[in-house]
């Protein structure tokens, strides 16, 4: 019978680890790493808004050509409020009022623009640059609802199967121009 032949293993050997692969990897993981790092925080604010009205703006979100209302602020100039409807854009201007934004006007204009498009709840938000914050925050509470408790527009119920009341102009505001500069 043959005898088989042991293998001798030193454990006491000394061997040098090769980390050039890993260190390549991390430095090519670190750059990919900074790039994919947000560096722009977007926010949503939750609003509770009746069910009513968040399965209209659901449906809205879903047509294929939706009325879309835009407000532009610039500083220099006021408001102007864009609505494009079936391609048609039609633009309507709030200027400064002694230098300042003219609120109550603007809230008019949108109650006039929420009247003619009943099945909008959302609108853009373009400010430009220079915009303080607390003057945005004027303009979406402007637009949210109708000051005037009497005034209010029709939201088709589909459980109901007919139009219900609510004081909710454009609850849902999403600002157009984040990514820019």
């Amino acid at each position: 019978m043959r005898r088989g032949k042991k293998i001798k293993i030193n454990h006491n050997s000394e061997f040098e680890l090769d980390l050039a692969p890993l260190l390549a990897v991390m430095v090519k993981l670190v750059p990919v790493l900074l790039l994919s790092s947000a560096f722009v925080q977007m926010m949503v604010i939750e609003t509770e808004l009746p069910q009513v009205v968040a399965e209209a703006i659901q449906r809205n979100d879903q047509e294929k050509t939706p009325t879309l209302v835009a407000i532009e602020v610039d500083p220099k100039e006021g408001y102007t409020i864009v609505v494009t409807k079936a391609g048609k854009e039609n633009t309507e201007s709030v200027p400064l009022k002694n230098g300042t934004y003219d609120l109550p006007s603007l809230h008019q204009k949108l109650v006039e623009v929420k009247k003619a498009n009943p099945e909008v709840f959302k609108i853009e938000l373009n400010p430009e640059a220079k915009v303080p914050y607390n003057d945005i925050v004027k303009v979406m509470d402007e637009a949210r609802q109708a000051h005037d408790k009497t005034v209010t527009f029709p939201v088709f119920d589909p459980k109901q199967g007919k139009n219900v009341e609510t004081k909710y102009m454009f609850p849902e505001v999403v600002f157009s121009n984040m990514m820019e500069g």
